[in-house]
């Protein structure tokens, strides 16, 4: 019985996974590192974590995460991180997004 075929998918799926695991664990100590050195919030560093996977996002996806918190609060909290220079805004308005500047 060959199982050739098989053993190159696995690992080929396994090559994937540990990329992938890799890849995950230098973000999380980046964004630890970040968050120690500027002695950012847990919601400055959940909505950096967000960027860093994402890329971009808009405020709402981070008051989905806090709803308890008023908008306000979460743009004063993003626009720390805008003089940090760890985020750009771009657009204007409603149609503002934060951008991962790192």
């Amino acid at each position: 019985m060959d199982m050739t075929g098989w053993l190159d998918y696995f690992i080929i799926g396994l090559q994937t996974q540990m990329v992938e695991i890799k890849e995950r664990g230098e973000q999380v100590i980046r964004r630890d590192v970040l968050v120690q050195k500027h002695s950012l919030n847990e919601r400055q560093a959940k909505a950096l974590d967000l960027l860093m996977k994402k890329g971009a996002i808009h405020i709402s996806e981070v008051e989905e995460i806090y709803s308890g918190v008023t908008r306000r609060t979460l743009q004063r909290d993003l626009n720390n991180l805008i003089e940090l220079h760890l985020v750009r805004l771009k657009g204007s308005a409603r149609q503002s997004n934060y951008e991962w500047a790192v």
